[in-house]
């Protein structure tokens, strides 16, 4: 009986042991001589042991970009409803409170409030003025709405500011234009004392100003600011009423320019200035005599003549006024 010898069994520890100590090499691509096509049977093995996997993980995948794609299907239908549920509920709370300031009583004017800027406002007449716009809609009361009732009856208004507080109060600010001089009424045309009539129908004594766009306006009290120069004016019978023009802005400007020119030119302060308005002139008194002028001619026409006049005499011989309103002489006392 033969008998065949058995190949001898390592230990399967020295066997790890070795190919453990055994270096390994990185792999390399395979050359090309030894490249072949790979044959029938060995695709078919191939396609048996692989393919199944592969198509299992590619159906995984497919069906995970199908799920993806119809979630974000349903966010933008979500997202594009809720856009227009948005925009229809928004436009809905639109119309509702345009429709409660437009039509519901309750946002009417029913109170209003005049935050008094200068004492020559009246909050009662402010009020007894704006009474038209009592029980209007409040949001659309306007600010030019206001401002042409008050100037009407304030033509020496600067600007005029609203705020609303709904549902039914509007506060309105009134700023006047500012003071230009204190006026004094003379009682007649003759050269006044400096003791005008400033007194009401009452009896009580009112404080009398003009604006700088000429305005003449009132005060109970004394404005504060000043001190404001002073202007006399006179004529014949002359009662100006509160709020109405008394001097064009040009003859109030012309005024002041050759009070000005007097200081700063010729060394001459002005004490007194009283406006003759049916004459259109003006006497500046000065500490040395009294200039007469006039807004006929131009100023500085009238000054060149009042050069010419020192150059050929002394200031001191014109000892109570110099007239320097008629072009080809000079009259002097």
């Amino acid at each position: 009986m033969t008998q065949t010898a058995e190949p001898e069994q390592f230990p399967k520890t020295a066997s790890v042991d070795m190919l453990g100590s055994m270096p390994i090499k990185a792999s390399r691509k395979l050359p090309k001589r030894f490249n072949r096509r790979a044959g029938t049977l060995t695709r078919s093995l191939a396609r048996t042991t692989y393919g199944g996997q592969e198509r299992r993980m590619r159906r995984r995948k497919e069906k995970f970009a199908r799920w993806n794609r119809k979630m974000m299907r349903l966010r933008d239908t979500v997202l594009s409803e809720f856009r227009l549920w948005l925009v229809i509920g928004m436009g809905l709370i639109t119309l509702i409170v345009a429709g409660m300031l437009l039509f519901a009583p309750f946002f009417d004017v029913r109170e209003m409030r005049v935050r008094r800027q200068d004492p020559r406002i009246d909050p009662e007449e402010i009020q007894q003025i704006l009474s038209p716009l009592f029980r209007q809609r409040l949001v659309l009361v306007t600010r030019s709405q206001v401002a042409s009732l008050l100037l009407a009856e304030y033509p020496d208004i600067g600007r005029v500011e609203i705020s609303k507080e709904y549902p039914s109060t509007l506060s309105v600010s009134v700023y006047l234009e500012p003071v230009a001089a204190e006026v004094i009424i003379a009682d007649s045309t003759d050269p006044p004392t400096g003791s005008g009539s400033n007194t009401s129908s009452s009896g009580t004594y009112i404080y009398t100003y003009v604006t700088r766009k000429g305005t003449f306006v009132t005060s109970p009290i004394r404005l504060t600011g000043g001190p404001y120069p002073k202007l006399t004016v006179t004529d014949w019978g002359i009662r100006p009423q509160n709020r109405t023009l008394l001097l064009t802005p040009d003859f109030l400007q012309t005024i002041f320019l050759a009070r000005d020119t007097l200081l700063r030119d010729f060394g001459l302060q002005s004490q007194s200035i009283t406006v003759y308005l049916r004459a259109q002139e003006f006497h500046i008194k000065t500490n040395k005599t009294t200039l007469w002028l006039d807004v006929r001619s131009p100023l500085n026409v009238q000054f060149q003549r009042f050069r010419e006049f020192l150059k050929t005499l002394l200031l001191d011989q014109a000892k109570e006024y110099i007239d320097l309103r008629i072009a080809d002489k000079i009259i002097y006392k």
